[in-house]
């Protein structure tokens, strides 16, 4: 009998038991290899899903685009820059601020590096920070990659960042998704955050969320 080998197609041969022993072993290492792939990949993909009664100070419900996001996070920057503390911080001088920007917490595909690049855009018209050199930022952040929500809530985290990169302040946001019940209903939102560190007093000064409506639906028997 003439057997089409899996592996090279183009190759013809006689079937014989050593060769089929042969073909079971590289099947099951394959199999093997896929599994620990797909292993990887899972626990390399970052989901925060969180649960709160409580809604954040302004919530807009419309759908949900890259548009919404964007207008989201540079008007809650709009809001930094006016706030008290920040406005006293840049008064005599132009500190120097470490720009993280927002960490995606969800599964969705999200262009955050076109909005943090319009947060950097806005902070470089304004004129009130200096700004960490990018060359040190990208290597130090990189040692962030598998602890990325210590990052964004532990401000001891954040205040080892800004120390390696010689930062005064450091901007730090996320994207999550925010899971809402009611007796009929369950509403998902992307909660938006950013945050504003003071390396000096080792907290944030100044924070704020925004939150967008992603989906609705009934609840039926409990589901």
């Amino acid at each position: 009998m003439l057997l089409i080998d899996a592996q090279f197609p183009w190759t013809l041969g006689v079937c014989s038991p050593k060769k089929n022993k042969q073909r079971e072993s590289m099947n099951k290492k394959f199999v093997l290899g896929c599994a620990m792939v797909a292993s990887l990949i899972i626990q390399g993909c970052t989901n925060t899903v969180k649960y709160d009664d409580t809604p954040a100070s302004k919530t807009i419900t419309k759908d949900v685009s890259a548009d919404s996001i964007s207008a989201s996070s540079l008007s809650m920057l709009e809001g930094m820059l006016a706030d008290a503390q920040v406005q006293n911080a840049t008064k005599s001088g132009r500190p120097m601020l470490a720009v993280f920007g927002l960490i995606n917490f969800t599964y969705d595909k999200l262009d955050l590096a076109t909005i943090n690049g319009q947060i950097m855009n806005e902070l470089n018209k304004v004129n009130r920070f200096r700004f960490s050199d990018q060359g040190l930022m990208s290597q130090e952040s990189e040692k962030w990659k598998e602890s990325l929500y210590q990052l964004f809530e532990e401000p001891a985290s954040g205040l080892d960042l800004a120390k390696a990169v010689d930062a005064d302040y450091l901007l730090v946001g996320e994207i999550s998704n925010l899971i809402r019940t009611e007796p009929k209903t369950k509403k998902v939102y992307y909660r938006i955050t950013l945050k504003l560190l003071d390396r000096k007093k080792g907290d944030y000064i100044w924070q704020e969320q925004r939150e967008l409506l992603k989906s609705e639906k009934n609840i039926v028997y409990g589901i």
